[in-house]
């Protein structure tokens, strides 16, 4: 598994080209998100692998008009397991939620 800060600055290099993007942490029984538009996202990252979760892969929003169109890519440390396409490709059935997640996790300014 390649070091957390490169899989960050993969998804930030993929989100100069998009509207939104997403690492998506893998969980027994969840997945979280790390969004691009965060203020600290290798922190997220390295707090979610702490808690023993696996960066699976990217998830790309794109906007255009009103409509947004979703797409995927496995890292490549999982592009050969067969169940990573279906997973990630689930995930975008949720793409209103995550989207609403990114907005929640949007950073806001400090109290000085």
């Amino acid at each position: 598994m390649r070091k957390t800060s490169d899989l960050v600055d993969e998804m930030l290099a993929e989100a100069k080209k998009a509207w939104l993007v997403a690492i998506a942490v893998g969980f027994e029984s969840e997945t979280k998100f790390v969004f691009s538009s965060q203020k600290h996202p290798l922190e997220e990252l390295n707090q979610y692998v702490k808690e023993g979760g696996s960066p699976i892969g990217l998830l790309r929003f794109d906007k255009e008009d009103s409509t947004v169109q979703g797409s995927y890519r496995p890292f490549g440390e999982y592009a050969d397991e067969e169940w990573v396409t279906k997973y990630l490709a689930g995930l975008l059935e949720n793409t209103g939620e995550i989207i609403g997640l990114s907005r929640q996790k949007q950073s806001v300014p400090e109290a000085s």
